[in-house]
């Protein structure tokens, strides 16, 4: 019984302590972590600071070699002195102070000289003794004195073998140059290709539905003009497109529900030649009245700059 006894308080007594040595182990090892934390960053401390010094050389170096004077550095920093030419244990010598500025001296007023042609004086009456002439280095004024004016035109020289020039040439003589016509848009995109018809891409073509009321708020339409080869052309024009409503009387096709007019300056903003987007693409409010019935019919039509007109047409679903 003693000898349980006396181990029971043997590990009563070393309990604590066992206790006491966790806890110092857990905070030497926050210190050893603390203190590798600050060798880290003094390590990046440095590292910055001897990348700046190197940056600021290499600034220096480069401004040295541009003949920039650097303003905020002093007189004996800008200028590189030998060591064998500077005074062992003597201070920088102090800059002389600026130099002032000579006074401004006012350029005299240059005009420029008054030149003056003497009139020629007039003969005697009677035409007994010529006129007086001008100077004797200066310049004549008109044809001399009893001699014929030039005539007004001059004919050309006529040369054996050589045709005469067209009457259309000018100076230099060289034909006047033809009018050049200058194309409209319109007219330039003609040269990519031709147009032979119209496809409405029936997948991009419908009428939506714009606040989610279960009420078709417009028509979406994409139609693509294409050549013989069925190639699309980048073409434009005036673009008329009406949507009739089969629900209405008026035919097989219904009574028109809305006609909308592009004129060919806005019809060419709406064309598109992307990998995701072809043709001319419209999104059109409907005007006043919407569809009454499941579907309606597009006609579009297509006028180009040249007068042809292409049509196409499409049954669109309205829900």
């Amino acid at each position: 019984m003693n000898r349980l006894a006396w181990i029971a308080i043997l590990g009563v007594a070393v309990a604590p302590g066992c206790k006491t040595d966790i806890s110092q182990q857990l905070l030497e090892r926050e210190l050893r972590m603390q203190e590798d934390q600050i060798y880290l960053l003094q390590d990046q401390v440095q590292d910055k600071c001897a990348r700046l010094e190197r940056v600021a050389a290499e600034n220096r170096s480069l401004k040295k070699q541009l003949g920039i004077v650097d303003p905020d550095a002093s007189l004996p920093g800008r200028i590189d002195v030998p060591a064998a030419v500077a005074a062992p244990g003597r201070g920088p010598t102090p800059a002389a102070p600026p130099a002032l500025a000579p006074p401004a001296v006012t350029a005299p007023a240059v005009l420029p000289p008054a030149i003056t042609i003497p009139e020629p004086a007039a003969g005697p009456p009677g035409g007994s003794e010529p006129a007086a002439e001008g100077p004797r280095f200066g310049p004549r004024f008109g044809p001399p004195p009893g001699s014929a004016a030039p005539p007004a035109t001059i004919a050309p020289p006529a040369l054996d073998g050589v045709p005469p020039l067209p009457a259309g040439a000018d100076a230099r003589g060289s034909a006047a140059a033809p009018a050049i016509k200058r194309l409209s848009h319109e007219e330039s995109l003609s040269a990519e290709g031709r147009i032979t018809h119209l496809v409405v891409n029936p997948s991009r073509s419908n009428c939506f539905d714009g606040d989610g009321d279960g009420t078709s708020d417009g028509l979406a339409i994409v139609f693509e003009p294409r050549d013989a080869d069925d190639r699309l052309v980048t073409a434009g024009g005036d673009v008329v497109i009406t949507v009739c409503d089969p629900a209405l009387p008026g035919g097989s096709e219904g009574a028109p529900l809305a006609t909308w007019q592009i004129p060919a300056a806005e019809s060419l903003s709406h064309f598109r030649r992307t990998s995701r987007a072809r043709g001319m693409h419209f999104t059109l409010p409907w005007q006043g009245r919407t569809p009454s019935g499941y579907h309606v019919r597009v006609l579009v039509k297509l006028t180009t700059f040249d007068g042809q007109s292409f049509e196409a047409d499409a049954t669109v679903p309205t829900k």
